[in-house]
């Protein structure tokens, strides 16, 4: 799963500490986080692969972070400064 994440253009630092924290969760829940990149054109736009062993994996370990409460609770931190989300599903060819 390729994400893609656009914040408002002061809150780039703010992005990377949430990051940071959702990527503890995620390591929490078995879900391997590849890797984090941020655009060069515009600092405040990052990008963030993760790997699923399957649509099923997916869905599973996405159930089970909707009832993580520090996960709920960096949602709504990034939803105050996220002005654009984007995922895209992609699988090995």
């Amino acid at each position: 799963m390729l994400y893609q994440t656009t914040v408002k253009p002061n809150a780039a630092d703010e992005m990377d500490s949430i990051r940071e924290d959702f990527k503890v969760i995620y390591e929490k829940h078995g879900i391997n986080v590849i890797g984090h990149w941020k655009s060069i054109e515009q600092p405040n736009e990052s990008f963030y692969m993760v790997q699923y062993e399957s649509e099923d994996d997916y869905q599973q370990k996405t159930r089970i972070l909707h009832g993580d409460e520090q996960y709920l609770r960096l949602t709504s931190q990034l939803n105050e400064v996220r002005t654009n989300f984007k995922s895209i599903k992609l699988t090995p060819k």
